[in-house]
């Protein structure tokens, strides 16, 4: 019987959905910070990290339940990230998920505070609600470190800082594109799956492969947006950045769109390969990886 890998997203993203509405503000919060927190928050897009991360405790131990705090979490600081990529100092977009971005709606400054709350909230959320599970001191610490280096100058934040300096003028080389993906969205991913992993006990071996598998399926996810943000009739990076008034190097515009597409799917296999050790079935793992590359959005 094949894997319905649509079936396990959306019944893993409500069960992400239905844990952050009871750990987060309500719908109907007072405050304006609050409110914040909840228009960014809800409903959410995909929900790729805390999903890897159920998928990846999942593989372990056959349970998600010690995982959810952590996948929450890590969807909180992904939110914090979107949030502050949106304002006029970062990327100025005006729309987030076919609605006006935070700032649009709440201004800058609150939408930068419901930015930090949403980062800060997430250690203390992912620390209770662990605890309260009867998780060990240690794997809760463990996870922590992974989680906050993922997020901070030595990953995501990095890869923002990054981001910045990829303008029309400069020439870049392609591993350094490479280098700011894996900072601003390979890290987090691994970051998510290795902290479902730790939570169910997984050992340095596995660890170490998903970490791999992480990376590369982070990359090719980045390179796939570039993809999708340029596709056309016309397979030449100039013309797509013509079209579309890209104002950053990426990767397409590089490479352009046809080696592009043979990059993700080199990176696909590559993931796949470091899940073929596993005793238990790694189908939630080796499905999601398959459908970021086939993805249309």
């Amino acid at each position: 019987m094949s894997f319905d890998i649509k079936n396990y997203l959306d019944r893993r993203k409500e069960i992400v959905d239905r844990a952050l509405r009871e750990y987060l503000p309500p719908d109907e919060a007072e405050t304006k910070l609050h409110q914040s927190i909840v228009y960014s928050i809800h409903p959410g897009g995909k929900r790729l990290r805390p999903v890897l991360c159920l998928a990846a405790s999942e593989l372990i131990c056959g349970s998600h339940k010690n995982a959810l705090p952590a996948a929450c979490a890590i969807e909180m600081i992904h939110t914090y990230s979107i949030i502050h990529d949106d304002l006029p100092s970062m990327d100025d977009d005006d729309t987030r998920r076919g609605k006006p971005a935070n700032h649009r709606v709440f201004g800058e400054a609150v939408a930068t505070l419901a930015g930090d709350a949403l980062l800060t909230d997430a250690f203390g959320l992912m620390t209770e609600k662990l605890l309260e599970e009867d998780v060990s001191p240690g794997l809760i610490l463990r996870v922590i470190s992974v989680v906050s280096k993922a997020a901070g100058s030595k990953g995501m934040v990095l890869g923002q800082a990054f981001d910045l300096e990829m303008d029309e003028g400069e020439h870049l080389l392609v591993n350094e594109i490479s280098n700011t993906y894996l900072m601003k969205t390979a890290k987090m991913i691994e970051a998510s799956v290795l902290s479902g992993a730790i939570l169910a006990g997984a050992g340095e071996g596995e660890l170490s492969r998903l970490k791999s598998y992480s990376e590369k399926i982070g990359i090719a996810f980045q390179i796939k947006d570039d993809i999708l943000d340029v596709m056309g009739n016309d397979d030449t990076a100039q013309e797509s950045r013509e079209r579309t008034g890209a104002k950053k190097h990426t990767y397409v515009s590089v490479m352009g769109i046809q080696k592009s597409k043979a990059k993700v799917s080199e990176l696909t296999s590559q993931a796949i390969a470091e899940l073929e050790n596993f005793p238990e079935n790694p189908n939630p793992l080796r499905e999601i990886a398959i459908w970021l590359r086939e993805r249309e959005e």
